[in-house]
């Protein structure tokens, strides 16, 4: 899969509601010889629609989005790789919390 092809792949499955042919000339430059030929080659994979010069991914497409090279994305957020150390059981909701103070840095002591 060429690196453009997963870029408009991307853009189309965290869109809404399917994305004009024209942005991804506009927002990366891809020529639009280049847009018709990952049409016509998706379309034929029942991958994406065209229809009044928008393109969508179809119900296939989205299942199948995974399979067709991208990674899931738990697992790279930002707090998934948080070492054990700092974990800790889940406060209820309005339940009291104090921290220790002695894990508080001296420095926000001083204000």
């Amino acid at each position: 899969m060429l690196k453009t092809e997963k870029l408009i792949l991307k853009d189309l499955f965290d869109s809404v509601d399917g994305l004009f042919a024209f942005t991804f000339y506009s927002r990366y430059k891809i020529e639009p010889d280049e847009i018709i030929r990952f049409i016509s080659k998706y379309q034929k994979k029942d991958v994406v629609i065209f229809e009044n010069n928008k393109i969508y991914l179809t119900k296939e497409g989205r299942e199948n989005f995974f399979k067709l090279g991208f990674k899931n994305k738990t697992g790279t957020e930002k707090f998934s790789s948080i070492p054990k150390e700092f974990l800790t059981s889940k406060l209820e909701i309005n339940e009291p919390y104090l921290p220790n103070i002695n894990n508080v840095s001296a420095e926000i002591l001083k204000k």
